[in-house]
């Protein structure tokens, strides 16, 4: 695998800039549909064409440095905070899935939240500062409206409603306010969409996850591994870690898509509305955070990288930001 891996990085670059191509990652290669057991740098790309469609310069080569290349159509990657008909197959729970989008105190993780400014994402998780403070983990784009923090879009002490108000949040229904984020950035390749939010008081919320229960500490995604997420509009669903290491375009309505580096693709198994959705494995352990897809894919950032980027932990203790991956420091301003 560390061929492929060595392959996707030096050709990344080369496969993203053909066209219809979303993303570049590694993984398994699929032969109908099915997974098999050869390593492949993975090219996603909006819609599968023929070649016979193409340009011979704009076909993606069968090998890249001798590693066999897989292309599988993912559609229009895009952040998962609006309105849509539910896709993925929801896990048989006894959650009334009317909870997830009424107002709630104490509040779990898996129900919606969002800025005032925005429709409604999903609240992922608690998590914890070094001084043992909790915190509302979910996306930039739900708590923060997607700020490249230079934009006006969103500042600290802004309103995070419980439900968002797609769902019919108003100002009595204020959880907390928007604590901190790491900026979108549209010319730069991000790691996360991440930001936190304060609770008006520890009463407020309640640390366990919606039909999942409390969360188990942190695993590293590996490929094939089994997940799961409990999100606004979809509930509980069940997936596979199909693509690590991947570099993906992610359409934020905007001219120009925003690129994220190092990300988990999965398994379809979200739906606008999930953005923020805490991923974790058959054992509770976090796995990532969820925040784009489509009806045929679901991206999620490594846990790792966002707790280290907001500078928070489970379990009230807080992640040594030494010992994961360093990325953009997160804005409080």
């Amino acid at each position: 695998m560390e061929e492929v891996k060595k392959a996707a990085s030096r050709r990344r670059a080369m496969l993203l800039a053909l066209p219809n191509v979303v993303g570049v990652g590694v993984g398994y290669k699929q032969t109908g549909g099915e997974r098999t057991s050869k390593p492949a740098v993975v090219v996603m790309v909006k819609k599968k064409v023929s070649k016979d469609e193409l340009a011979p310069q704009h076909v993606v080569p069968e090998k890249v440095e001798g590693v066999p290349t897989d292309v599988i159509e993912v559609g229009d990657l895009k952040p998962l905070a609006r309105e849509q008909a539910p896709v993925g197959t929801p896990l048989v729970t006894p959650v009334d899935p009317r909870l997830r989008t009424s107002r709630l105190r104490p509040a779990p993780p898996g129900v919606s939240i969002g800025h005032y400014q925005v429709s409604a994402g999903t609240f992922g998780a608690i998590v914890y500062d070094p001084t043992g403070h909790p915190y509302i983990l979910s996306n930039n784009h739900v708590l923060a409206n997607s700020t490249s923090g230079r934009d006006r879009r969103a500042k600290r002490g802004d309103p995070v409603l419980q439900p968002g108000v797609a769902d019919g949040g108003q100002s009595g229904d204020v959880i907390g306010v928007l604590d901190r984020y790491v900026p979108i950035r549209p010319l730069r390749t991000n790691l996360v969409d991440a930001a936190l939010a304060k609770p008006r008081s520890a009463t407020v919320i309640k640390d366990e996850v919606l039909g999942l229960g409390r969360v188990g500490g942190v695993a590293k995604p590996r490929l094939g591994l089994a997940v799961r997420k409990s999100g606004r509009t979809t509930g509980v669903t069940a997936g596979f870690v199909e693509i690590l290491e991947a570099t993906v375009r992610i359409n934020y309505g905007g001219d120009t898509p925003v690129s994220f580096g190092d990300q988990i693709i999965l398994s379809p198994m979200s739906a606008p509305g999930d953005s923020g959705s805490l991923v974790v494995d058959e054992r509770n352990r976090a796995v990532g955070l969820l925040f784009a897809g489509s009806d045929r894919s679901t991206v999620c950032s490594p846990i790792e990288n966002v707790l280290a980027a907001l500078k928070v932990g489970f379990a009230g203790r807080a992640k040594s930001p030494a010992s994961v991956p360093k990325p953009r420091r997160a804005v409080t301003r």
